[in-house]
């Protein structure tokens, strides 16, 4: 809100100067003679004045919205990132091809305790994570649990039982593996019943298929909004951009806690997932 507050107040002086410019302006031209150019080289640097002040203000506000902006969307938790193996949970990432191209052995080098690595593989009816194939198979190289999540689009031209035919072509879940997951995010013009009803398909379709309760990833507030009270018995996998603070006031099965985890292998930030519960309770969750 500080970030909004700063452009609005800088948009606002902008403009109140621009408004005294036209005022300005029509006053020179009432009194102005047309024969000399000594009130036109005035009025003109008045307005270069009054137009380079106002436009100070608004390159100021979008700097100290910009500066403090990385703070305040951050969530807070850059200082974690080397703190991140301390965590009393098991913990994985989350990734998918937005991170690039990943070097599997270094990854097994790093020094966060990775367990389990999470990977889009599907969006919509139609798309399909450009990495996952080859993700996926390194991931089992190097023996790390899987988990394989589908990104529901809610569009009402891709309804529920085609996103999971998407995601049941493109992914093989084979003994060890997580059980499935379906991430919820938007709702863009679906009305709540409808995605709710969406929602609960998609993973009824998974449950009768593979035997197992899908794991449901989604942020707090959207959870909170949306979904709280409509997908009771499904584990959750909640992003909350908390750090080592503990997610509170929901039964979270998966905590998203950082997006700022720096791992060998990988430029730039991932994910860092915990797992409520240990080894033996996270390889519970795989399939038989």
């Amino acid at each position: 809100m500080f970030i909004l507050f700063v452009l609005l107040v800088s948009f606002i002086i902008g403009f109140l100067f621009l408004i005294s410019y036209k005022k300005s302006k029509k006053k020179a031209r009432a009194s102005e003679n047309p024969s000399s150019n000594i009130v036109k080289y005035k009025w003109n640097h008045v307005w270069l004045k009054k137009t380079a002040i106002g436009a100070g203000f608004v390159i100021i506000g979008f700097m100290i919205g910009i500066l403090t902006g990385k703070c305040l969307f951050s969530g807070g938790d850059k200082p974690i990132v080397d703190n991140i193996s301390d965590s009393e949970y098991v913990f994985g990432i989350d990734i998918s091809h937005y991170v690039g191209d990943i070097d599997w052995k270094k990854v097994k080098t790093s020094h966060h305790p990775i367990e389990f690595v999470f990977m889009r593989s599907t969006m919509g009816a139609d798309g399909k994570d450009n990495a996952f194939e080859e993700n996926w198979a390194a991931a089992k190289k190097l023996e790390y649990i899987r988990g394989a999540y589908h990104y529901y689009r809610a569009k009402k031209n891709e309804d529920a039982a085609s996103q999971f035919k998407n995601f049941a072509a493109t992914v093989t879940l084979g003994s060890g593996d997580m059980v499935p997951v379906l991430d919820v995010e938007e709702i863009k013009k679906l009305t709540r019943k409808e995605l709710r009803e969406g929602v609960l398909t998609w993973l009824k379709l998974a449950e009768e298929k593979y035997g197992v309760k899908p794991i449901v990833y989604t942020n707090q507030g959207f959870y909170l909004k949306y979904l709280d009270g409509y997908i009771d018995g499904y584990p959750l996998w909640i992003a909350a951009y908390s750090g080592k603070q503990k997610l509170e006031g929901i039964d979270w099965t998966f905590h998203q806690l950082s997006k700022y985890v720096q791992v060998e292998g990988i430029e730039g930030y991932v994910d860092g997932v915990d797992f409520k519960g240990n080894l033996d309770d996270l390889k519970n969750m795989c399939l038989k």
